[in-house]
């Protein structure tokens, strides 16, 4: 009896793990779907490194139990190592070296969460945008790339951040996008580049409605080359309390109705599709590009996904080169989520990168990161 039921069992924990693998691989296809007609699979996307972590529990207790049965989740491993290497980093971990070496040029890119201005508590939000204002200064970037900066641009105003910036930090240069005007335009908000090295030129790209953003190109001198960096922010999901609460009620099967269910739905597929028009029109701007490139921002979407690999082609991901793990950007919802990336052309060789930790001051973490140029402007 006891063997029949170890049997049993065993055939229906089989049939489990054919399931997933069967998941696995779909949401191998993330990155190659259209993720607004293919929805499910491109949120299968967002549950990769989960399923990675699965696959290898299976794997190890198969090989303890039934080692042939261990032989389909290994092969779904051997298929998914594209997205295994843009996912993880497996290199070496290394102390981030504070002291620039001669000829490289340091890059900062944060999401600074419009700069507590939704911060009800005025004291906390000076609070945090003080320490802000240290963890950057603290990097001695030569570039540092700002989204979801809140400013205002009136000189002498006491929330003129941006003026601030640049005199205390010392960055003679900047290029706003000022998306979104608040207050009588005396405040705006949107994506920000300062930079130490003298900026030549600019370009700006609004992106479709109803999203209000743009990318930011300036063309900055660097020693005898000219470089081109790109910063921005792409939407997001949107999700608010309610949303929250939904998941919640998901989870719990309560959500009879299924009204939750919809809405979550609803505001997944719409950000996919912006996503998707926003990535094509920032990468034909990249690809328009004759000089080094370096790209920055809140792409908000994970290494397994449409968005990342768009941008990815013929690029490279400085986390992947230089970095160790998931390195995740944004602290809640998912331990997983690596939403905030820096890509680079192979005119430049990454050196080092680190994150820049967060916690009241803002959801994102940052990303500081060295490179050396290769080849000259063509």
């Amino acid at each position: 009896m006891k063997l029949s039921i170890k049997k049993t069992s065993l055939k229906i924990l089989f049939l489990i793990n054919i399931a997933f693998i069967i998941i696995l691989l779909l949401s191998d296809l993330a990155p190659v779907v259209d993720p607004y007609k293919f929805w499910p699979i491109a949120i299968l996307g967002i549950l990769f490194p989960l399923l990675i972590v699965g696959s290898l529990v299976f794997i190890l207790f198969w090989l303890l139990v039934s080692p042939k049965r261990a032989l389909l989740s290994f092969a779904a491993l051997l298929l998914s190592i594209p997205n295994i290497m843009s996912t993880f980093a497996f290199n070496t971990p290394q102390h981030f070296i504070k002291a620039k070496e001669p000829g490289t040029i340091r890059l900062v890119t944060w999401n600074v969460a419009l700069m507590n201005y939704t911060e009800s508590d005025t004291v906390k939000a000076i609070q945090n945008n003080a320490l802000i204002f240290k963890k950057l200064k603290d990097t001695d970037a030569d570039i540092i790339c700002l989204q979801e900066f809140f400013t205002a641009v009136i000189p002498g105003n006491h929330y003129n951040l941006m003026d601030s910036i640049a005199k205390t930090m010392n960055y003679p240069y900047l290029y706003f996008s000022r998306d979104h005007p608040k207050f009588d335009e005396q405040f705006f908000t949107g994506s920000i580049i300062f930079s130490r090295y003298k900026i030549i030129d600019t370009q700006k790209i609004i992106f479709p409605t109803p999203f209000i953003g743009s990318i930011i190109k300036t063309g900055i001198v660097f020693n005898n080359d000219t470089i081109d960096v790109f910063t921005t922010r792409f939407q997001s999901v949107k999700f608010k309390s309610q949303d929250y609460k939904d998941m919640n009620a998901i989870k719990n099967r309560t959500d009879t109705g299924f009204t939750g269910s919809k809405n979550i739905v609803r505001k997944l597929k719409d950000a996919y599709a912006q996503r998707k028009e926003q990535v094509i029109l920032a990468k034909n701007l990249m690809n328009e590009s004759k000089r080094p490139v370096l790209f920055s921002g809140d792409i908000n979407d994970v290494p397994v996904s449409f968005t990342y690999a768009f941008l990815h082609k013929n690029m490279n991901d400085v986390w992947v080169k230089k970095g160790y793990g998931l390195g995740k950007t944004f602290q809640y919802l998912s331990p997983t989520l690596r939403i905030d990336h820096i890509f680079f052309n192979d005119a430049f060789i990454a050196r080092q990168v680190n994150r820049i930790l967060s916690k009241e001051e803002a959801d994102h973490y940052g990303i500081i990161a060295d490179f050396s140029i290769t080849k000259k402007e063509q």
